[in-house]
């Protein structure tokens, strides 16, 4: 499958999404629940350092889930996505109606050179289909912000020794999930050569190595590497019984001035 047809089948995947609920964060598939959504954004907010001064662009900000609560605290937004019914839908939860969005992939970007302060990429390179997609995003993302401009990755890289997909059995004691390591290899491996039988293990997600961003970013400024937003306020929350979404976040703050 080219990339072309990944993105296609990312599309229809957030299409459906949004056809079965009328709910911006449902329709995301990754905020779970709308009690934690502004304790997450603002987690992001803080983490970021966004200003009333700074210009935001947010690469797949889908449904405007994180994108509305952003775009009320910075100096001008915009958000890009892959599903025009996603960005229908973020015009319609968007209460002043003063947002920019554009329909469109991540790796190629048709805005202006050295025009951002912020870039966020938010839950979105796990759907992206191989490395080169993943590094042509990350040369956009560099061209498009200002020489001292930040980029945020999140909610989207896992440890190597955490695969994502032990969410799905959170609720298992540690020694349970020990096992479920090797099941999800042999899962993921059967639904590659027996789609037949892949069920939920069908999936566009991709793992994505950590050392891949700090190699990328190597020279060209500082990066700081954090737990998932996410994961810091559900662990907040709940306590010791939450177990799931051991993703992280990336903070790189360029230094190309």
């Amino acid at each position: 499958m080219n990339s072309e047809d990944h993105f296609k089948k990312v599309e229809k995947l957030y299409d459906n999404r949004i056809e079965s609920t009328h709910d911006s964060v449902k329709a995301t598939g990754g905020w779970e629940s709308e009690q934690y959504v502004s304790s997450i954004c603002e987690e992001i907010y803080k983490k970021i350092g966004i200003s009333k001064n700074d210009r935001v662009l947010e690469l797949g900000c889908g449904s405007g889930v994180l994108g509305n609560w952003i775009k009320k605290r910075c100096d001008y937004y915009v958000g890009i996505d892959i599903s025009f019914k996603m960005l229908d839908f973020f015009l319609k939860t968007d209460s002043d109606q003063k947002t920019n969005l554009l329909q469109g992939n991540t790796d190629s970007i048709p805005l202006s050179n050295h025009t951002f302060d912020v870039i966020i990429l938010n839950g979105v390179t796990m759907y992206f289909p191989d490395d080169i997609t993943l590094e042509k995003t990350l040369q956009e993302m560099k061209r498009i912000s200002k020489p001292n401009g930040i980029i945020f990755i999140g909610e989207n890289i896992s440890l190597s020794s955490y695969p994502w997909e032990l969410t799905w059995f959170q609720d298992l004691t540690g020694f349970t999930q020990t096992l479920a390591k090797p099941y999800i290899k042999i899962r993921k491996w059967i639904a590659m050569k027996i789609p037949k039988l892949a069920g939920k293990w069908k999936s566009v997600h991709k793992e994505i190595s950590p050392i891949f961003i700090r190699k990328y970013f190597d020279g060209s400024g500082e990066v700081i590497q954090s737990k998932a937003a996410s994961y810091t306020i559900k662990k907040k929350i709940q306590g010791k019984k939450y177990k799931g979404n051991r993703r992280i976040d990336f903070l790189i703050r360029l230094n190309r001035g």
